[in-house]
């Protein structure tokens, strides 16, 4: 049996949006990067018995890029939910088993950038707030559609 390793592609971000009809669970377009990080505060204890460390609070967060795309829902409804004080359902998919985790995220900072002559840009970072939880999904949802470079207009 062969180890096959993983790719950063094979890993993608999808945000849980709500509107009138209920969840529906949209991918940002054109996704650059993005990485989970989960840290932990440690207690340090000194006895005349022992000494060692056991953990204290553990924090995790998220963060992803991608070029702001025309059509992307994703960026309109993060600025709305920041400035609403709300937080935002986020997935971790792994591409290759459609196994995910999601939890609410305190979107700390949503950055987007315009430098002239490079592709617009966002970057976002968040926190969890609460428990993480695991499913697998159905099926992975559809990113950025595909540009028709073949136009018929004059």
């Amino acid at each position: 049996m062969s180890a096959i390793e993983y790719k950063g592609d094979e890993f993608l971000y999808a945000v849980a949006v709500e509107d009138d009809e209920g969840e529906t669970l949209i991918r940002p377009f054109n996704q650059t990067g993005g990485s989970t990080n989960i840290s932990s505060d440690s207690i340090d204890l000194a006895t005349k018995d022992k000494s060692g460390s056991d953990y204290g609070n553990v924090t995790q967060e998220v963060s992803l890029e991608g070029l702001v795309t025309e059509g992307d829902p994703f960026v309109d409804y993060t600025k709305k939910a920041i400035r609403k004080k709300k937080f935002l359902k986020i997935y971790e998919i792994n591409t290759r088993t459609k196994v995910a985790e999601h939890g609410m995220y305190m979107i700390s900072s949503f950055e987007r950038s315009y430098s002239n002559g490079e592709f617009a840009t966002y970057s976002l970072s968040g926190t969890l707030n609460g428990d993480v939880t695991e499913e697998t999904l159905t099926e992975v949802p559809e990113g950025a559609p595909t540009t028709d470079d073949n136009t018929d207009t004059p």
